[in-house]
């Protein structure tokens, strides 16, 4: 019984990690030095201070990150939500909680590349 209970709590703990490897599993790699893909990388980051900072470096108002700015050919709202960049997310004020998706578990890889590009 004991047997039985620590594989099943082991296998709940597993399954769990791997559904909780939205964007931290995810290794995000600027494809160029534009402003836009500084912006899309500081929000790839999941970093609210980070997006403060490059948003003052940059001066880009909060308005030109979430209506203007284009990360990967997606407007930012939909970019945080395809990637689960929830503090980022949060920080710009976008609501990505209302919308459902079903992740395959057996297709998360830890070594994923994504290459960011920003608007021009």
């Amino acid at each position: 019984m004991n047997t039985l209970t620590t594989a099943l709590g082991t296998a709940i703990i597993l399954g769990s990690s791997l559904a909780a490897t939205d964007a931290s599993a995810a290794q995000f790699v600027a494809a160029d030095n534009s402003v836009g893909t500084q912006a899309c990388m500081a929000i790839a980051s999941n970093k609210p201070l980070n997006v403060i900072g490059t948003m003052r470096d940059l001066r880009l108002s909060k308005r030109v990150m979430t209506e203007k700015l284009f990360c990967n050919d997606m407007p930012t709202n939909k970019f945080v939500s395809t990637y689960g960049l929830h503090n980022s997310a949060k920080y710009l004020n976008f609501d990505i909680a209302t919308k459902t998706s079903i992740q395959d578990i057996a297709n998360v890889s830890d070594d994923t590349v994504i290459v960011i590009a920003g608007s021009k």
